[in-house]
């Protein structure tokens, strides 16, 4: 399969670079700074471009089969990079007639509910430290759902740097109970896989240990 990853450099865009690799997928690897691209295999490609500009991601995007997307926001970078960029994406998708992409999003931005007391408060002293990054989450799932492509947003709890166990629990509705964390590289490998699946298509799933 061709495929196109935004935000292959993140730390966790790197993970789903790589397993994408691994799966046997031809991988597109766009980028803003090439430079921090360190996968080096013959079925990388790496294409410079800024997802906020509509033009950049309509050009990554022709030719392929799926879209992954792991674009960020943060607190120090206040760019519109998950509303707007996704937006350009979702336009471009449809204009080349591409139906799948996974996006990473965050576990709680839809004010969804942990399912017990300390992981609620867990969420709401988030979403209160960080409210331009859950907002922009919350702009890119609403952006998703109403458009005409097979979309799924995997909504991951606090990601880590941990060794990937290969296993853990998914919830489509909330977030796993008791669930706090989830490595990037299993994250990565959750995402990749659904490429290949419909079992959450136009769902959002949750996905922590």
């Amino acid at each position: 399969m061709n495929l196109v990853v935004f935000g292959a450099t993140g730390e966790t865009g790197r993970w789903i670079a790589d397993r994408a690799v691994q799966a046997g997928h031809e991988v597109t690897a766009f980028v803003r700074d090439p430079g921090r691209m360190h996968i080096v295999h013959d079925r990388v490609k790496v294409v410079r471009g800024d997802v906020l500009d509509a033009a950049s991601a309509d050009g990554a995007i022709a030719g392929q089969d799926a879209v992954l997307s792991a674009l960020g926001s943060s607190a120090r970078n206040p760019a519109p990079v998950l509303s707007t960029g996704v937006r350009h994406i979702l336009d471009a998708m449809e204009r080349h007639h591409v139906r799948r992409i996974v996006a990473l999003s965050a576990a709680g931005a839809l004010g969804e509910s942990a399912g017990f007391l300390f992981g609620n408060l867990g969420l709401r002293i988030f979403r209160m430290w960080l409210p331009e990054v859950y907002r922009e989450h919350r702009k890119m799932l609403v952006e998703l759902q109403p458009r005409d492509v097979d979309w799924t947003a995997v909504r991951a709890v606090l990601l880590t740097n941990a060794t990937p166990k290969g296993r853990y629990r998914v919830a489509v509705e909330g977030i796993p109970r008791w669930g706090f964390r989830i490595s990037r590289a299993d994250v990565a490998e959750f995402m990749v896989r659904q490429l290949t699946s419909d079992e959450f298509v136009r769902k959002m799933p949750a996905i922590a240990y």
